[in-house]
């Protein structure tokens, strides 16, 4: 009777942070999600996200980020001045919210 074998487990790749930078490089250049990558590339999407977080923190130029959910727009250009305005909402039961911006 033969013993039914275990998953192969794949062995694990010590990688260099340079390593792994060279790989954030290719990521970004595929255009795939992480999920496709990490898949197509044969590594674990634990450890793709442990040392993208890992490198983001030690460097002063972000990694490729699709998870950016604001960014700060800037203008060197003044807002032009614009007249004041009157805002009213009634809003029932006698509730009225009243906004004004003077001139």
């Amino acid at each position: 009777m033969s013993i039914p074998d275990k998953q192969t487990k794949h062995p694990r790749i010590k990688r260099t942070s340079e390593q792994w930078r060279a790989i954030f490089d290719r990521y970004r250049d595929s255009g795939q999600s992480r999920e496709q990558f990490c898949l197509e590339q044969g590594i674990s999407f634990s450890t793709f996200s442990h040392w993208r977080t890992k490198l983001h923190k030690q460097v002063s130029q972000p990694l490729p980020d699709d998870s950016v959910l604001f960014r700060e727009l800037t203008s060197e250009v003044p807002p032009p001045v614009s007249p004041g305005w009157d805002i009213e909402l009634q809003l029932g039961a006698d509730v009225v919210l009243r906004l004004r911006r003077p001139c």
